[in-house]
């Protein structure tokens, strides 16, 4: 039998101000945004696929389903929607594990994971940075890997548009030794890095270039960080990406004073040499630490 509104996993509550209301932004889109579509996952699935049958664009299909998901869901709000936002490495999946009851959890795991099967196949339907908190909410609630592994290769589509303060999710497994979720940077970068030449600019290689070495900077201040982990990252993506390395010079600096004994070759070396690129710092790292 299948569950009713009242009672199902999908069943969430229906926010007052978005019954009947159009779309915002889209004034001629017409009442998307009833009781009946809002009231238990079911309409809602069911609401989205008369939207599409309707010939409708896939932005604004991605549009119905950003605005309905942030209502449920603070945490897919930008940070300043939702007035605050969790530090990496603050422990938000046990907190939220300890502080709700486990039938809030799965039905938000059942939200999540409905939702991502619904997304829109179109590239930029969807803003990259909802996406990243959405793949956060995804990791933090332990959806099913096949959920976040379909996550991961949009987010990577897209990853030029991506913030460097989205892009710094938590590691929420226990078994992982840094505050921020390093191995999750990396597969996104390397998917971005593996698309065909054809999708990808040389612009937004720049552009992902430039974040990727403010999240190295970042992830350097965690002593925990290992040195295979910080060389992969920073290696994912061919040299001709970046335009200067000032960036990740600055990344390596903060990562050698963090983890590398003040006297080790390297530090010794960089005493004679007044810039060290990419190439020097990847040679030494790998053959001579």
């Amino acid at each position: 039998m299948r569950p009713s509104a009242t009672n199902s996993p999908g069943s969430l509550p229906l926010p007052e101000s978005c019954n009947g209301s159009p779309l915002p932004g889209h004034p001629g889109a017409g009442p998307f945004l009833d009781e009946a579509c809002l009231s238990d996952m079911d309409n809602f699935v069911r609401m989205l696929g008369e939207v599409r049958a309707r010939g409708t664009r896939p932005d604004l299909v991605g549009s119905v389903i950003s605005h309905c998901a942030t209502r449920w869901l603070p945490e897919l709000a930008g940070c300043e929607a939702i007035g605050v936002c969790a530090t990496p490495g603050s422990g938000g999946g046990a907190e939220a594990k300890t502080e709700g009851s486990m039938a809030a959890w799965m039905k938000k795991r059942f939200f999540v994971e409905t939702l991502v099967g619904v997304l829109p196949l179109e590239k930029d339907a969807l803003p990259c940075g909802f996406l990243l908190r959405l793949l956060r909410v995804a990791n933090m609630v332990g959806a099913e890997p096949a959920q976040r592994a379909e996550l991961e290769a949009r987010v990577a589509r897209q990853l030029e548009q991506a913030s460097l303060r989205e892009l710094m999710i938590p590691a929420f497994s226990h078994t992982c030794g840094t505050l921020l979720d390093v191995g999750l940077t990396l597969r996104l970068v390397k998917g971005f890095a593996g698309m065909d030449e054809a999708v990808k600019s040389g612009a937004a290689m720049v552009k992902v270039a430039k974040v990727v070495d403010g999240y190295l900077a970042e992830a350097a201040v965690d002593a925990n960080l290992s040195l295979p982990e910080f060389v992969a990252l920073a290696g994912a993506l061919p040299g001709h990406s970046r335009s200067t390395d000032d960036g990740l010079y600055r990344a390596v600096d903060t990562y050698l004073k963090v983890s590398i004994p003040p006297h080790s070759p390297f530090h010794l070396a960089l005493l004679h040499v007044d810039y060290v690129g990419w190439e020097y710092i990847h040679w030494f790292f790998t053959t001579r630490l």
